[in-house]
């Protein structure tokens, strides 16, 4: 029960994010039908779906959804698993803004991994940094390859983008790295 709880709290970061942008919610309405004899039952009324939005280049911050997953879970070992959960959420946001979001899937299914052994303390939280670093680094160099391979796109990548790829530097594998860009 407490780690659905936990589950179910780190998705409120994302989550806010998704709601600011699609604006307030309607209420259901509820219409009444009186009769001059017999009043009916209320029926209530189910107002259509609203769509949310796709994240767009403009609006997805993934440094404040992060600073949001650190601040909620600010024990990085005993709330291991619930910190990466969110940061896969909080990640989740610059997925489709990837060119090749399936990275960023490999990265995540480490984290998750690397989170259960932290919190039961069977790894350190500085083997796990520098595991994150490493895998990092790689699929950087392989969207590089994979990039050069691909006809030549003259865009700037979205922020959200350059901020994923400069996360997880080599000063994250150190002491006192920075806890900002890694996660």
């Amino acid at each position: 029960m407490a780690s659905l709880c936990i589950l179910l709290s780190c998705c409120g970061a994302p989550r806010q994010v998704i709601e600011k942008e699609a604006g307030p919610v309607a209420e259901p309405t509820t219409e009444t039908a009186t009769a001059p004899t017999e009043p009916a039952p209320a029926v209530t009324t189910i107002p259509e779906a609203i769509p949310v939005p796709t994240p767009t280049a403009a609006t997805v911050n993934l440094s404040g959804a992060l600073a949001e997953c650190r601040s909620a879970f600010p024990d990085q070992i005993a709330q291991a698993v619930a910190r990466a959960s969110c940061v896969i959420k909080a990640t989740d946001l610059v997925r489709p803004l990837l060119p090749f979001p399936e990275l960023l899937d490999r990265e995540n299914a480490l984290r998750k991994a690397l989170a259960e052994q932290v919190q039961t303390r069977t790894m350190s939280l500085l083997e796990r940094n520098i595991q994150i670093q490493k895998l990092h680094s790689q699929l950087l160099e392989e969207e590089r390859s994979r990039l050069s391979a691909a006809p030549a796109d003259a865009s700037k990548p979205p922020l959200a983008v350059t901020q994923w790829r400069q996360s997880n530097g080599e000063s994250c594998g150190r002491l006192g790295g920075d806890s900002g860009t890694c996660y």
